[in-house]
């Protein structure tokens, strides 16, 4: 199991920031592997609630579901795949400080399935190396999100 967390500090209330990373349909705005993301779930984002989701990867396309499986508005969201390759669960945590907010995520990725996915040869890709790469696609994801919702 690769684990890792990224940090970052956006200038917007926490109710904007929460609002916009559990909106799924938002994730191709900010995460640049993420092609597209459709509800599957009726209602608005809560517990339980199930995206679609299609990325582009280095070996091919990849299609997912995931779901909502912690939930506490301003607080936490977590969503875990539910089906589909690159089994992962990312934790947000958001905390006020001052008029800005601290998004926090903390990921945990199948090794096995992330290496299948991208086309490595598991004794050539150590968690290591694999945590360092899935780390800075965050961080730079990070960045995307904070220039959007800075802009907004």
């Amino acid at each position: 199991m690769i684990k890792f967390e990224v940090k970052e500090i956006i200038n917007r209330s926490v109710d904007q920031v929460f609002a916009f990373i559990a909106e799924g349909e938002n994730n191709s705005k900010w995460n640049s592997a993420v092609t597209s993301v459709t509800k599957i779930s009726d209602g608005p984002a809560k517990k339980g609630s199930q995206y679609s989701m299609t990325r582009n990867l280095p070996n091919g396309t990849a299609k997912n579901i995931y779901e909502i499986v912690d939930y506490e508005p301003n607080r936490t969201l977590t969503i875990k795949i539910a089906s589909g390759p690159t089994p992962f669960t990312y934790r947000y945590e958001f905390k006020p400080v001052g008029d800005a907010t601290e998004v926090s995520m903390k990921a945990e990725v199948d090794k096995e399935g992330l290496v299948e996915v991208l086309g490595l040869k598991a004794k050539i890709a150590p968690e290591l190396v694999l945590s360092g790469l899935l780390k800075k696609g965050v961080e730079t994801n990070f960045q995307a999100l904070k220039k959007i919702l800075e802009s907004a």
